[in-house]
């Protein structure tokens, strides 16, 4: 099977990578900006006097940068996706373009998305300390990293071995053994933020759970729309419909 062109994966990732984006915007401005405004209302009551000092971005600036933001992260994670199926997809599963790109998008869903996600739950406005902010943004980026690569190196495991064993059970067996054992290493081994919590319980678990649900619509839409556009046309030759 040959691969699909890379102009085609690029524009299929990028076109899934904005339409993701901006439904999930849309989803978070319906649903999420106002569990945002009441942990801002609780903050601003926990800080007494200080509730009425203007914001620096006021509250429908964040709001239109909501919908811009999420169209700069499709395209960046259009481009970034880009880059990694070119590099992986040779170890991905032999399947077309458009199953390779699924499987690459649940992969990418664990290691950048759901599991840094269950170390480091997204928090609300007014919790954690200011002071922390580096340091803690430092914790999740280092586990985002390490994420991806421990998946990305399982992947390459699994099918780097292939023929090796009989029939192919073992490579793929070696392959999700590291991943289990990586993924655990690094929960249990990066440090966990103690940073005080002062909003709700219940605010910050509905907060949460908007939150996951946003990144898991992200990923669904970004895997059906990538494996639906680089999905050779009907009227396309054999040759060309091979990926």
């Amino acid at each position: 099977m040959t691969s699909a062109g890379l102009t085609k994966v690029l524009k299929a990732a990028l076109l899934a990578g904005i339409g993701a984006g901006l439904v999930v915007a849309a989803f978070h401005m319906v649903v999420t900006e106002p569990v945002i405004d009441q942990a801002i209302a609780v903050e601003g009551q926990m800080a007494g006097e200080h509730h009425d000092e203007a914001p620096i971005v006021s509250r429908e600036a964040q709001r239109g940068g909501l919908v811009l933001g999420f169209a700069v992260y499709g395209i960046a994670w259009g481009l970034l996706f880009t880059l990694v199926y070119q590099i992986v997809q040779r170890w991905l599963p032999p399947a077309g373009a458009p199953g390779k790109g699924w499987f690459l998008a649940l992969a990418l869903y664990w290691a950048v998305g759901l599991f840094p996600f269950l170390k480091y739950p997204a928090n609300p406005p007014g919790v954690g300390d200011p002071e922390t902010i580096a340091y803690r943004q430092g914790l999740y980026l280092g586990f985002l990293v390490l994420s991806t690569l421990a998946t990305l190196f399982a992947i390459v495991m699994g099918r780097s071995w292939s023929g090796k064993t009989t029939p192919g059970r073992g490579n793929w067996l070696a392959g999700l053994g590291f991943f289990v054992v990586a993924m655990a290493v690094l929960y249990v081994g990066m440090p966990v933020t103690t940073d005080p919590v002062e909003q709700p319980a219940d605010l910050m678990l509905r907060f949460r759970i908007l939150s996951v649900t946003g990144l898991t619509l992200f990923w669904l839409l970004f895997g059906l729309g990538f494996a639906r556009l680089v999905r050779p046309a009907a009227g396309a030759p054999m040759s060309a419909r091979t990926s």
